[in-house]
């Protein structure tokens, strides 16, 4: 899955378990625990502060999924 493909995936994800397979498409296993991280995270993005910080979608998929 190339990056645009997975940006918008999560862009879209409101689940755990949603996360869980957007990475699993993605070749990426997850633990419940990373999947939740990842979901707060993405969560998040729309926030005043993480838009000081630079997070987005994109951001927030490379640093925990490393692509």
């Amino acid at each position: 899955m190339d990056e645009k493909t997975l940006v918008e995936k999560l862009s879209s994800v409101t689940t755990v378990s949603g996360v869980v397979d957007v990475a699993k498409k993605a070749g990426k296993d997850l633990t419940f625990e990373q999947a939740d991280a990842l979901l707060s995270r993405l969560l998040q993005v729309d926030s005043d502060a993480a838009e000081l910080s630079g997070d987005t979608v994109a951001t927030v998929a490379k640093d925990l999924l490393n692509i």
